[in-house]
Formats: C-alpha cells, structure tokens, sequence
C-alpha cells in the first residue's frame, strides 16, 4: 500500500502515541521504506500504525502467504544492499515462513522479521485463539536458521531489540533476525516520557579485516605459484570487491572459478566473459595453490588433490548452528583466515603489486600464464555460443540466448534463475546487482517472491527486472503472482516450464540406472503434465493481463519482443510460459 492508498479518517499523529506507532517511527529512522506481510492479528497494532500513522512510514507490500513475505523482503535486500524487514502472523505464519527464512540463512541475507504474538501475559489471552497462536519463546521455531532472536517484555526493550537486530543482521556473516513484538507492547500507549532511540547513534560494525601477517603470506604464496587458481563464492555483493578481485585475477594470470550449485550460483563474483573467468570449464593445468574465497566446501573445486595448497579466507565460522548442516565439512586448509572478502582484497592487492614490483620474473610469468588461460576460455565460449545458436529445440541453452538478444540493450538485473548455468556461460554480466542469485537454501518458492522485492525496488528506474522461472518453484507460492499484479511490479516472468520437477526426474533416472532397472517409469511422481500448468491463465486470473504462451522456437523472438516492451513501457509484470524441453 501506497502513501496514497492510506486510509484518512483523520489527521496522522505528530508523535507516537501506541508502541507500534513508536516501533514504526524506529523502522522509518532505520530505513526500512517497504514492509511485506500478510495480514494477521498479531501486529494489528503495527499494521494500524503503517496506514493511519506518519505519512513516510514503510510501504505495505500486500502478499497472500508468509513464505511469498519473507522471499520479497530476501530479494529487496539483495537487489538494494540494504537490510529489509517483513512482518510475520505469530505460530501459524511463521511456520509458513519457515523456508523462506531458510532460504535467507543459508543466503546470508539482512532481514529484521518482526514477528506478532498473542499476549505472553496469560491472564491477558482470550480464550482458545490467543493460547493457540502465543508460544513459550516463539522463535524456537527458527532459532537454528537465524542469527540472532529476541521476545523483548516492554516497549523500551523492544526499541533495543530492533536496533540490536538491525546491527546482527548486517554484521559478517549476514543473516535473518527475529524479533517477537507482544500485542500488548504494540497496543499500549506509550508510557509516560518515553523516547524513541536515536537510530543513528547505533552503527553497523566494521568489517572484519584480516592480519597483516596473513595478507603477506597470501600474496607471497600466490605469486610464487605455478598455476594458481582463486576459487570464490562470495566477494560480499560488492562492486569494488568484485573490481579488485579482477585485478588480483589479472596481476597473477590466476583462472577464477566462480563455485557452481545445482540451484545457481550464489551472486556474481566475476565477470561472465572476462577472459580468466574459467567457472564451469576444464581446467588446462591442475591448480598448485588455490586462494578460496568464501567457499563453503572446497572439495568442490576443480583440480584439487592432495598436494595441492589451500589458503582459505571465510567468516562461516563465525556464526555457525548445530542444527542445519550448512556450514558443510571440515576444511583442509595451509592457512584460515576469518575475514570479509571485501576486506581483505585490498591490502591483498597492494601487497601482490609490491611482491611483482619486485620479482619481475615472477610477473612475466604471470603475463604468459595470463595469455595461456585467455586462449583456454576463448575457446570454450567459442563452442559454448555454437551449441545455444545452433539447437532447433525449445532447449534451457536456446532460451538463454534468446532471451540475451532480447534484452541485452536494456539495463536489465538478473532476479532469480540461471538456465542451468547457461546465462552465466553466455550472457555479459559485469556488475553485482545485475546478478542476484539463488535462493541459498534451495528451498522452492523463492523466485517469484524474491523477484518482486527485486522488481520493488528497481520500480523507480528503467531497469529491466528478469525472473527465470522454473514451473515447480513457482507453483509452490503462486499467490506472489498476484502480489506482482496488486502493485503493478515491473517485472518480466519466463517460466522455463520442462512439466517435471526436474531434479527429482533426474534422481529417479539415476536411481534406475544404477540398480539396473528401467528408466521407463522415471516420470511417475517427477512429471507436472497431465494436466499441464497454464501459467498464462494462471497469471491472468490473478491480473497479469500480459501473457505469452510458447511452444515452439521460431515463435520466441516476437513473444520475448512484445514482453518486454510491455514491461519497459508499461511498468507492468509480464509472463511467457516457455514450454522447454530436455
């Protein structure tokens, strides 16, 4: 809901007058612009304090699910680089939300989630309703998926908790918050005196930097190497770190690899078409030391053996859980170093630029290695370009071309889904936002939800907002459709509709094969054709009035055309249900 939207019966209070008009007050002083939820009486306070309060208090983005919530608040704050909140319906809508936030800790994403509760006070609680919906220490429920949580009793413990959750959630790691607000705070007036917190007096922590001792032994280590590699999950969904890591790239001659998932990649860590940029490739030479960036399971990167060096720059240590095993096995490393990527690059960078300065062999080497590796990837784009191009068939390559020669001209961000990889391997993408990435936890019902927050908060400019979708996916949350249409959401939706849960396809073709039985059944409860999802009606019953259906190859340039000038000129969500094939 818009300031415009909110309903007048009378003149916005001049100061708080309730403890939800103060907590909003925090919120807006915290830079919280939009707020997603789906109603529930638990923040009803809250809820009355955004639409009859101050006039700049955070935009309501209405959703019909709290998983839909939380993923638009995931994909606002990775399309803004701002933390961002949603509000949750206490028991039954944060288990709702549960993957969502998931999703979020896995993802190492900022979210301040406020969740409602029914008076804790038990003599307080209406019979039946309050008792089923109040729990003892709410966020039981997600405390092994969060970084930080807290059920505060009065209204000026609140005001520390939000604060506090807002510090937590953007300090390394990054993770989700959760805050449970009693309704009795919310809808008691404020006591007497009371003061809201100088928000500003309470800044994010500074980023944990690395030992100068570390930094030297890195660099000398990488310099004096035959083949290094820099293998890199995260540069901090920064520009500048991703910048700098080019040129630590380009000083050694050292391969990047940007580690690859099943479910996408987690952001952009280098340019998709810089020529050391050798992710998804064989490797010309097995690397000797490998400098690894935030990986999470470095047995993952390729070239790797037993004498091979592993100097490992992480902080996933620095808030792990027991329960979810995210945090992967143990790592084999020369050196562990906790610290941000965008810490360390810096001071890495002027110590390789000092250490070449004076090895000038060392840095022809880098110079040859550098031209061997460019050749090695030139190549495989070369061949990559040919089997897109050259498929007559609605296949995952064919569509990522496609859809890069329609829309390519525009300043487009990539919200969700990558074709199996087969952007990353075609399309130029050189800059963090313009690549958000998957959805960490792999848990599905993310990408429309995450696309919309992308798509809010690109609303303003003339962007081009892309969500490729995968059909399971979206019909785990399909209310988010119409989210997009209720708040004329400027986004272009491309389901990449196969009619199968794929992985699971997959898994019950390989489960087969390997027990010697027929693969001829692999379809039984993995397909989602009979019937198919019309995902054009279904876009249209919730108001999506621009729908494209595609079925066969030569039809795709005209749809794709059409769809994104509705979108561009428009600034209204779009779908073309794309029916791929293997």
């Amino acid at each position: 809901m818009s300031a415009a939207d909110r309903a007048q019966p009378g003149a916005a209070p001049d100061r708080a007058q309730f403890g939800s008009d103060a907590i909003v007050e925090l919120l807006v002083d915290l830079g919280i612009d939009l707020l997603p939820f789906a109603p529930g009486a638990t923040f009803r306070g809250i809820h009355d304090s955004l639409v009859n309060g101050r006039p700049d208090a955070p935009e309501i983005i209405e959703c019909l699910h709290e998983e839909i919530s939380v993923a638009v608040a995931h994909g606002y704050a990775k399309a803004t680089g701002r933390p961002a909140a949603a509000a949750l319906h206490d028991i039954v809508g944060l288990q709702h939300a549960t993957m969502a936030i998931y999703n979020a800790w896995c993802d190492r994403v900022p979210l301040l989630l406020l969740g409602g509760t029914g008076p804790v006070d038990a003599a307080l609680r209406r019979p039946w309703i309050d008792w089923i919906h109040t729990a003892n220490i709410q966020a039981t429920q997600v405390r092994d998926y969060t970084k930080w949580d807290d059920q505060p009793a009065s209204l000026p413990a609140a005001m520390e908790a939000i604060v506090r959750g807002k510090q937590l959630a953007v300090a390394a790691p990054q993770g989700p918050v959760y805050l449970t607000i009693d309704s009795e705070i919310q809808e008691n007036p404020v006591p007497e005196g009371f003061r809201v917190l100088d928000a500003g007096r309470y800044p994010a922590a500074e980023p944990i930097a690395p030992s100068a001792a570390a930094v030297e032994a890195i660099a000398s280590r990488l310099l004096a190497a035959e083949s290094p590699l820099i293998a890199v999950e995260s540069v901090d969904r920064t520009q500048s770190a991703l910048e700098q890591l080019v040129e630590l790239a380009e000083l050694l001659g050292a391969a990047v690899v940007e580690v690859q998932r099943d479910y996408n990649r987690t952001e952009l860590c280098m340019p998709t078409r810089h020529p050391l940029n050798l992710t998804g490739m064989p490797l010309p030479q097995s690397p000797d030391v490998v400098l690894a960036l935030e990986v999470r399971d470095v047995d993952v990167v390729p070239g790797l053996d037993a004498g091979t060096t592993v100097l490992q720059v992480t902080t996933s240590g620095l808030a792990p859980k027991a329960w979810a095993a995210d945090l992967q096995r143990v790592q084999a490393a020369e050196l562990l170093v906790p610290a941000q990527v965008s810490a360390l690059l810096p001071p890495l960078l002027a110590a390789v630029r000092r250490l070449a300065g004076e090895q000038p062999a060392a840095r022809q080497r880098a110079g040859l290695r550098g031209e061997r590796l460019a050749a090695h990837s030139s190549r495989q784009r070369g061949e990559w370009a040919a089997t897109a191009a050259g498929s007559e068939r609605l296949t995952p390559a064919l569509l990522a071309a496609r859809l890069d020669a329609a829309t390519r001209d525009h300043e487009r961000v990539l919200a969700n889904g990558s074709l199996h990889n087969w952007v990353h391997r075609i399309w130029d993408i050189d800059r963090v936002d313009r690549y958000l990435g998957s959805s960490g936890g792999a848990g599905l019902g993310y990408g429309l939800g995450a696309s919309i927050g992308a798509a809010l908060a690109h609303r303003g400019s003339d962007r081009l907002v892309i969500d490729i979708q995968s059909d399971g996916d979206a019909m785990m949350t399909p209310g988010a459709l119409w989210t997009a249409a209720r708040h004329r959401v400027p986004l272009l939706i491309v389901v990449e509709n196969n009619r199968m849960w794929g992985n699971s396809f997959m898994h019950a073709v390989k489960i087969a094969e390997l027990r010697g039985r027929s693969t001829e059944h692999a379809g039984i409860g993995t397909r989602i054709d009979d019937p198919a999802v019309d995902f054009v009606a279904l876009a249209a019953s919730m108001g999506i009035e621009a729908g494209w259906r595609v079925e066969e190859a030569g039809e795709l340039d005209t749809v794709l055309a059409a769809a994104v000038e509705h979108v561009m000129t428009r600034r209204l969500p779009a779908i073309v249900d794309v029916r791929t094939e293997d």
